[in-house]
């Protein structure tokens, strides 16, 4: 009987993206799955090799660890095994442990071909070293040394770290004993710090590559840079940036953390230039890693990886909104024409203009010359100008949204802080001239801290009722008294009468010699709030119910 000719399987590699979106678990048993795991796993970018094994966890990952390529070993250990510019001891027997399981040959040949001076250098901090002399009998070294060949004879300084030092010893001494030897003779010549500089140097070279700056090169991502600048320093119209393909594999893992709705990567899915667009991850992946230098962060966490993404697209979007006024079209031709960089600088720059309006103002306020406390604009005004007089500006998302302040996100958000800061400087030049004559009274004995709100309705209720002027806190009569004058009679709840508003406006043009259609700025409108406000507040409230200790819009005496 003919056999029929056997099907022959083929086997479609799984991209970096769809292994990158499962649970690190999953990803890790559909790789071993797989018919080709080595080349699986090597496709993959070494950032995101990086994040698949914490994301797995590193001990569960000893599976992709002894499949991963040297330079992929490289880029882990470039990134975990410092603290700043100094190694961390802890985290170098962690590395040296888990490479000595995955694949301690490979381990042993990259290591003393590649990285001799850092084996050195780990080894003279941890170990100490006694040659066996003639007349010496093994009985004369105590009970923490040990030797490999009745010659040298090692004590490991910390006891924490012995099982993973003896076993890289043993390790080292099975695979070249000559070797071995030569490099324990020469740990007595071993200058620590000559040596750490220099492989934190070619560390730092290495890492360059990938957008981990050293500090002081990666805080030029904040450079301020002007829309007008980026045009006139890019790119020339309608040039494109076009590279070849990267020799190493694109990063997947950044990409994967944008969010859909972002201008920026709505501006992204216009581009069809597969070169164009392998760039532009590349160069994201690459900002992502600056920002992360510039903010001296320490990523182990997905987190702080999704923080920097968030930071990045914001300001991209900010800067992509400022230069093309929110065209999706013109922001993928700008995309391809300009570096990423730029761009965001641009956006962020967007929010230095905030900060540094901020601080002009508040150098000359009068608010800031009669050293009150933010606290005195009330809590949105007071975290919007908390944030925006950081050293790096941030946006304030309110109390009620769990961590108050974040990154700016878009340019409505910008504008919104703009519109802010208008109406506060517009505040504070109305009470710098409603107090010219009039220094303000410290303190101020009320059941309340003094407030821009109980500050203006206190003085209007004092002059209303014909009392002294300034801000001296009422009494709870007093201000029963005022509240009478203030509600139409026959509303319920309460309304402000409107002749009540009007004697408000005329105290106002009074005292601030001024027409009141000249109050300045955006005063006005926040003039309107703050009646919309009492009403709401008190409107429901009779007048016998009146608790001084609830009420924060006026002052009144403790």
């Amino acid at each position: 009987m003919k056999q029929l000719p056997k099907k022959q399987e083929t086997f479609q590699l799984i991209s970096p993206k769809d292994l990158l979106r499962l649970p690190g678990k999953k990803a890790l048993e559909l790789i071993l799955d797989s018919p080709m795991p080595v080349t699986l796993v090597q496709s993959l970018a070494e950032e995101d090799l990086f994040w698949l094994v914490h994301d797995i966890g590193l001990e569960d990952a000893m599976p992709i660890l002894s499949l991963a390529s040297n330079d992929q070993w490289q880029y882990l250990v470039d990134l975990e095994v410092w603290k700043k510019d100094r190694l961390e001891v802890d985290s170098v027997n962690r590395w040296i442990g888990l490479l000595l399981k995955a694949d301690h040959e490979r381990f042993l040949n990259w290591g003393l071909r590649e990285h001799i001076e850092l084996i050195e250098l780990h080894l003279a901090k941890n170990i100490e070293v006694r040659i066996k002399k003639e007349d010496e009998s093994p009985s004369d070294f105590d009970e923490n040394y040990f030797t490999l060949d009745e010659v040298f004879y090692i004590r490991i300084k910390d006891e924490k770290y012995d099982q993973v030092i003896r076993d890289f010893l043993e390790h080292f001494a099975s695979h070249d004993l000559e070797k071995f030897h030569k490099v324990l003779l020469e740990l007595v010549g071993v200058l620590p710090s000559d040596i750490e500089e220099n492989i934190y140097r070619l560390r730092n070279v290495r890492l360059a590559e990938k957008g981990f700056l050293p500090f002081e090169e990666a805080v030029g991502i904040y450079q301020h840079l002007n829309p007008q600048s980026l045009l006139e320093k890019g790119q020339q119209p309608g040039k494109v940036i076009k590279e070849g393909r990267p020799a190493q594999p694109v990063p997947a893992s950044t990409s994967l953390l944008i969010k859909d709705q972002d201008p920026f990567y709505l501006s992204l899915k216009r581009i069809e230039d597969i070169h164009v667009l392998e760039r532009l991850q590349m160069e994201f992946t690459a900002m992502c890693n600056q920002i992360i230098s510039a903010d001296s962060l320490v990523v182990r966490d997905k987190e702080i990886l999704a923080d920097a993404v968030r930071k990045a697209c914001g300001y991209l979007s900010i800067g992509l909104e400022k230069v093309t006024g929110g065209d999706p079209k013109k922001a993928a031709r700008l995309l391809e024409r300009l570096h990423l960089h730029q761009i965001f600088r641009v956006g962020y720059g967007a929010a230095l203009e905030l900060k540094w309006k901020t601080e002009k103002w508040l150098k000359d306020s009068w608010f800031a010359a009669q050293n009150l406390g933010l606290d005195f604009w009330e809590e949105a005004w007071e975290g919007i100008l908390e944030g925006l007089l950081k050293k790096r500006p941030v946006f304030y998302a309110s109390l009620s949204k769990g961590e108050p302040y974040r990154e700016f996100r878009s340019l409505e958000e910008i504008k919104y802080c703009h519109t802010t800061l208008d109406q506060v400087m517009a505040v504070d030049h109305l009470l710098s001239m409603l107090f010219a004559q009039t220094v303000l009274a410290h303190p101020v004995q009320a059941y309340h801290p003094v407030t821009y709100k109980n500050l203006f309705l206190t003085c209007w209720a004092r002059h209303h009722l014909g009392l002294t002027e300034g801000a001296e806190p009422l009494t709870i009569e007093e201000l029963k008294a005022f509240f009478r004058n203030l509600w139409v009679k026959e509303t319920r709840p309460y309304q402000i009468d409107t002749r009540m508003k009007q004697d408000f406006l005329d105290w106002l043009q009074m005292r601030c010699e001024q027409a009141v259609t000249e109050i300045p700025g955006r005063a006005d409108k926040v003039l309107d709030y703050i009646f919309d406000e009492l009403e709401k507040e008190y409107g429901s409230v009779r007048l016998k119910d009146l608790d001084p200790k609830y009420i924060k819009h006026f002052l009144v005496a403790s």
